[in-house]
């Protein structure tokens, strides 16, 4: 079915008494920040043919209006919930006026399902009433008289009248495309709409669109019209929101909005939702929350301070394809209120600041008091992930307290470093940052959020954990340890710090300083020792380099410092159940086992 949108202004220009929209500070292209609040629910859901919602409507009214109160008390500009979430007691509540966005703010509201007969007949009654004006798209006849429910998002904002009195508008955009399941629910149950509403759109203007869902799949078409200034939401409540089809859309917006001021909101349930199956029974989805604020390259200056600041707030930061921005939601249940840099803003946009986001508060549910308790710390899951390695627990875990990009990092070293040499540990070039392509999985071993062990970012988290416990157990084996790195046999724990970004061990004993370690286990032939090798040591001498030339060093001093540094470099393979090490040229010892004592006919060089 074809997608039409709309203009909103041009919806509130035909009401019977027209009206015309309150600035949306959102979508004030100024410099000043706005305050977004968004809700990812937990709990369990009833999804059927006869309604989709809070499977225990007292908890889903009490999640909800608990989020309503926070984006009031807080003067939140953007308010967002995500699919089949927000119960229509709720609404009601709205109407009522014990919950009114503040003037200029916008309320992004997925509402549970209702049938369409009481759909139509509770807007009627809204509007009768006069507290408000309710508007959606006509019902298609037959689709209503036989369909169980539509899926609204409901926008709740202030429009003004001729006299220049606010008006409380209710927008209800309905679900254009049933989701793909396994009991084809939507398709035989979802009453469909045409129609998706753009706000504010014009020439040096901020817009903002919303999609439900599924509508992902025939919205690809319209990135491209749409994209440019514009400020897209996606709301789910889908247990796979990173398959493929439900992110072809956002492949597109890659492609071709990079350029552009554009950004992408996705926002689902929280992860392990429960599905009420009847009789007390329930499944399990196993699901992740995936959600996540997208943005384009220019629009985050990728500061390893502000990236640890998100990640110890509950946003956890990778790149998508284009090395676009993204900006991963903690899965667990929670609210979140965002400080949020502008789409755009007039005047040099040189200048604009590329904070791009902060975390100002975060709420988890309290089902003790049925209620959200402020103050929330978000649980990265990687404490959790190193519970069965024992030998790197306690270290890696104090590390990642201080920068979890450090811990990447060391971890990148341990595993061979991709990128290039002289930068390899730059964010944009970190191989863990990177989002698995095929998924959208995250990889990074310090986010640790995913319930589904067989999604591609859990297998690749796992190996990089595995590899580094087995690392800390070479002090304990027979591995030739080349003399400059010997120390290395007395024990070591990962590190990692700017000052020497090619390092990634620090000695237990002595005071050679810390090494660079790679351990390729079993899976290295010659050819892939050598490289990995020389890639690491072009890398330190390139840093040591230009580190003696900044001391004003040059000569032997110059050449001494080349060596030095070196020396600290070591790759172990194994190879036939017997370790091998490449370290320094004329230290290259394969089958020495580590008990010998080989003569070592080259000074200290430590």
């Amino acid at each position: 079915m074809a997608i039409n949108i709309v203009d909103v202004e041009e919806v509130l220009r035909q009401q019977p008494h027209p009206l015309t929209l309150v600035n949306l500070e959102a979508l004030n292209p100024a410099r000043e920040p706005y305050r977004a609040i968004l809700l990812q629910p937990t709990g369990t859901v009833e999804a059927n043919d006869v309604r989709v919602g809070h499977a225990d409507p007292a908890l889903g009214h009490a999640l909800c209006s608990g989020f309503l109160s926070s984006a009031v008390q807080s003067h939140s500009d953007l308010a967002v919930a995500p699919e089949y979430c927000v119960p229509w007691s709720v609404v009601q509540e709205i109407v009522e006026g014990r919950f009114r966005p503040p003037q200029g703010a916008i309320w992004v509201l997925g509402c549970e399902s209702i049938s369409p007969a009481n759909f139509q007949a509770l807007v009627q009654h809204y509007n009768a009433a006069g507290a408000c004006v309710f508007h959606h798209e006509p019902l298609d006849a037959r689709q209503a008289g036989q369909r169980r429910y539509v899926d609204p998002l409901l926008y709740v904002f202030w429009a003004q009248n001729q006299a220049g009195q606010p008006v409380l508008f209710l927008l209800a955009q309905l679900k254009t495309v049933a989701c793909r399941d396994y009991r084809d629910v939507e398709q035989t149950s979802l009453c469909l709409g045409k129609t998706v509403y753009a706000f504010n759109r014009g020439i040096n203007t901020m817009s903002l669109v919303s999609i439900i869902c599924s509508d992902a799949f025939n919205f690809t078409e319209h990135i491209d019209a749409i994209h440019t200034n514009c400020l897209l939401i996606h709301i789910q409540l889908n247990p796979k929101p990173a398959h493929t089809d439900y992110a072809a859309y956002r492949t597109r917006l890659c492609s071709v909005g990079t350029n552009s001021h554009v950004e992408l909101l996705c926002l689902n349930w929280a992860k392990n939702i429960q599905e009420a199956k009847g009789t007390g029974k329930y499944s399990d989805w196993n699901n992740i929350a995936g959600s996540a604020w997208y943005a384009p390259p220019g629009k985050f200056s990728a500061d390893d301070g502000l990236i640890d600041s998100l990640h110890r707030g509950g946003l956890y930061y990778c790149l998508l394809a284009q090395r676009w921005h993204s900006f991963f939601l903690n899965y667990e249940g929670q609210i979140i209120q965002l400080q949020k840099q502008k789409l755009l803003f007039h005047g040099e946009q040189a200048l604009a600041p590329k904070n791009f986001v902060a975390v100002e508060d975060r709420w988890s549910w309290n089902p003790g008091s049925n209620s959200w308790d402020p103050g929330a710390v978000a649980n990265d899951g990687f404490a959790d992930a190193l519970t069965d390695y024992h030998a790197i627990a306690e270290h890696l875990e104090l590390a990642s307290q201080a920068s979890p990009l450090a811990v990447e990092r060391a971890i990148e070293i341990l595993m061979g470093p991709r990128g290039n040499p002289a930068s390899w540990y730059t964010v944009k070039e970190l191989d863990a940052v990177h989002l698995d392509k095929d998924e959208e999985s995250i990889r990074r071993v310090t986010v640790h959020q995913d319930p589904d062990l067989t999604r591609p970012g859990s297998a690749y988290r796992f190996q990089r954990l595995q590899r580094a416990h087995d690392a800390i157990r070479l002090a304990e084996s027979d591995v030739p340890w080349p003399p400059p790195v010997r120390d290395l046999a007395d024990g070591f724990k990962l590190s990692w710090k700017h000052k020497s970004p090619h390092h990634n061990v620090e000695p237990n004993a002595g005071g050679r300083g810390p090494a660079s370690l790679v351990y390729l286990s079993d899976q290295a032939n010659n050819s892939v020792v050598e490289s990995t090798h020389q890639k690491l040591s072009k890398a330190i001498i390139t840093h040591a380099i230009n580190e003696a030339c900044e001391a004003g060093k040059s000569g032997e001093e110059l050449s001494d410092a080349v060596v030095r540094a070196q020396d600290r470099l070591c790759v172990v393979f194994r190879r036939d159940n017997r370790y091998g090490a490449r370290g320094p040229e004329g230290t290259n010892l394969i089958d020495t086992p580590a008990s010998a004592s080989p003569v070592d006919f080259s000074e200290d060089r430590s």
